[in-house]
Order: C-alpha cells, then structure tokens, then sequence
C-alpha cells in the first residue's frame, strides 16, 4: 500500500517581479516500508519537496496524499493534526527546544495530543533507551554532542508512531562515524517501527544506504520514481 503519493507537484516563489520554480511537476509513489533516499545538490529542491509532504507549506499546484487522504482537502487546523499523528520530523541542525530537557523534547510531540504527562514520561524513556540517550533524560540541548542531540531529535520524531519519517541532511552536522551511527539508528527504525522513511541528503554514502535513491536536479526528478517497499531491503 502507497504511504505516500506525491502528483505533478510544483512550487513556485515569487523574489521581487521574478518567479522562482523550486519544485516542477515532481510525482512519486513511496510505498510502506520503504527507505528513500532524495539525493541532489543544495538547491536543487530536495527540502522544499520534504517540507510539502510534511504539510509544512503549500504547493503552488499538485498534491500530497499520505494514507490515502490529500492534505489539499485539509484545513490549517486538520493539517496540524494530521501532522502531529501521523509525520515525524528529524532536522540537519536538530530543532531541539532549548529550554526543554531531553525527556521533556521526546515527550512533546505525545504532550501536544493531550497524553497524560505520567504516560508521556514513560513512553519518552522507553524511546530514550532504544535510541540510546536515556543517560542524558535530565540534560538540555546545549549540553549535548551533536550525535547525542540527533539521537534526541530521532526519538522525538517517531514517539507518536508516524506513518511516514521525514529527514532533512539527518548526518550533514556530523562527523562521519556519528553520522554513520545516525544512519544506522534511522535504519533500526524503520526496520523495527514500519514507518516510512524519505531522507534527503547530498551525501552518496548516505544514499547508497537507502532501498532506492531518487535523484534530483534544478527542482525536478531525473531517474525513475516508483519506489517498492521491499526495495533492497534485503541488504538491510
């Protein structure tokens, strides 16, 4: 079944009297299960077609359709909704919220749901230690490594048990083995959980690691987009 359907999407800014076209016509089919790779230079339009399927903006024209259901057909307030239930989000430079601890930042996403706070606390721990930074639970942000922050940022993202994982240069602020601990980490994840992985990176290594690698250029895809579930999954 296709978790994620993306059709003749385009999006364009507009920079004075000048058009800019980040998106042109880009379709894909992401099926469940699948690990994705969205591999391109800066610029070329690989987090402008995250943050559509992550109904963190609008398409100029197309369609988003996750689980079947089209984010067009939404309003402002079902889309937030939709967003907290079913999307998890893991950033280049984290986004952890400063004045949170690690505990409080995995927790929020289940708080925002109205989970009891008691509940909350003991699904953020348990996500802690499967991530591996429960030895942190009581530290802020600041006083996290780079790799111990993205490890947060990871358990955040996947608390609520999204249907599908959006993540944005996920190893680009790390060095190469905590990059590659990351990667591996966001592997056990999909693995484990089912949830649907698009992960953009201008990193070939990176890529190489997914079950299908989309690429992309000047805001269009320029190799084949079907994309199996099962994909490679066997080298996993």
């Amino acid at each position: 079944m296709a978790v994620l359907e993306v059709q003749d999407l385009r999006k364009c800014y507009q920079r004075g009297s000048t058009e800019v076209v980040a998106l042109d016509r880009v379709s894909l089919v992401l099926e469940g299960g699948g690990f994705v790779a969205l591999m391109g230079p800066s610029g070329c339009g690989k987090s402008t077609l995250l943050h559509l399927c992550g109904a963190m903006d609008h398409p100029t024209t197309g369609d988003v359709r996750l689980e079947g259901c089209s984010l067009a057909s939404l309003d402002e307030d079902a889309l937030t909704r939709f967003r907290r239930q079913r999307i998890g989000f893991v950033f280049q430079f984290f986004n952890l919220l400063p004045t949170l601890t690690v505990l409080q930042n995995i927790g929020l996403p289940l708080l925002l749901t109205g989970r009891p706070p008691e509940e909350v606390d003991d699904v953020a721990t348990h996500w802690a230690t499967r991530v591996e930074i429960d030895h942190r639970l009581n530290h802020y942000p600041s006083q996290l490594s780079g790799g111990e922050a993205q490890r947060a940022a990871i358990a955040r993202a996947v608390i609520h048990e999204p249907a599908l994982l959006l993540a944005d240069e996920p190893t680009g602020n790390l060095d190469s083995e905590t990059g590659a601990h990351i990667l591996s980490l966001l592997q056990e994840v999909n693995r484990d959980t089912g949830a649907s992985v698009l992960l953009a990176t201008h990193d070939p290594m990176v890529a190489d690691e997914a079950d299908h690698v989309i690429r992309m250029q000047d805001g269009r895809i320029t190799e084949p987009h079907d994309v199996s579930a099962s994909g490679r999954a066997g080298k996993r």
